[in-house]
């Protein structure tokens, strides 16, 4: 089963007595801001966005580097992000805490 964003903002707005439009324009500034937030990751500091309770994304900085093979190949410097779910988070959706 996939839930897209669009089937969770219809049904918040729908929970919520919420216009669509507003709650649409909600998760566009929050991705906007989010995004802004993890493009700001340094050298020297890491960014952790925590999106929700136990869900977050860990953000951090890979420098240039310089690859020796047949040829020398270089890698820009770039930002890699991954999610990470807390335990407790999994062990909540797993029903040990009812």
């Amino acid at each position: 089963m996939t839930i897209t964003q669009e089937k969770i903002i219809k049904e918040i707005a729908e929970k919520e007595d919420i216009n669509v439009a507003t709650v649409r324009k909600v998760f566009k500034r929050a991705e906007k801001c989010i995004f802004a937030y993890l493009s700001s990751t340094t050298p020297t500091d890491n960014t952790v966005v925590k999106i929700l309770d136990g869900l977050s994304l860990e953000c951090k900085y890979i420098p240039e580097k310089e690859i020796h093979t047949y040829d020398n190949i270089q890698c820009e410097s770039k930002i890699w992000t991954k999610p990470k779910i807390t335990r407790y988070y999994n062990r909540k959706l797993n029903g040990y805490f009812d």
